[in-house]
């Protein structure tokens, strides 16, 4: 994400297929880095890229995304919005609390159960967003690239534990 985000900085009127190329990606990757970039409250959700409030202190101070103060903010981002990151406010709010324990399989069950109250042709049972997003989530804050670092869940296989809070 930051290697991205420097690049539309340098030129926040580039596309996503202009963006996506230097790093040997196509346009897909660069929207998902862009949505990810806008659920985690760096920039907003506009063309040209713009950088929020917060977005601009992360970047003055931590451009690499690495402090864990930066990791909270995101992580605080992810879980407070209700429509911007929805599955990730669901997560923590609602599926955590009542699993200190699950699989990925209980979690893209949860998913399933409650975002598609939000579209059932995009969330509904055999969705595969789902899945997806559930990966995202677990990867997100088990992998130490990402927000692991921080310890809200563990993973032992296929079973994912939730540490902070007990």
């Amino acid at each position: 994400m930051p290697k991205l985000l420097k690049m539309t900085l340098n030129d926040p009127k580039k596309r996503d297929k202009e963006l996506a190329k230097p790093i040997g990606y196509g346009a897909p990757i660069a929207a998902r880095t862009r949505s990810w970039l806008h659920k985690t409250g760096i920039i907003e959700l506009r063309f040209p890229v713009r950088l929020t409030l917060m977005g601009e202190v992360v970047w003055e101070n931590d451009p690499t995304f690495e402090t864990l103060t930066t990791q909270w903010f995101m992580h605080w981002e992810l879980k407070i919005h209700p429509t911007r990151s929805e599955a990730w406010r669901y997560f923590y709010h609602e599926f955590l609390p009542v699993h200190k324990s699950f699989t990925k399989e209980q979690l893209i069950d949860g998913c399933t159960q409650n975002l598609r109250l939000y579209s059932e042709e995009h969330f509904g049972p055999g969705s595969p967003l789902n899945v997806v997003i559930a990966r995202k989530i677990l990867e997100w804050y088990s992998e130490n690239s990402s927000l692991g670092c921080q310890g809200l869940i563990v993973s032992d296989l296929n079973d994912f534990h939730h540490t902070m809070g007990k």
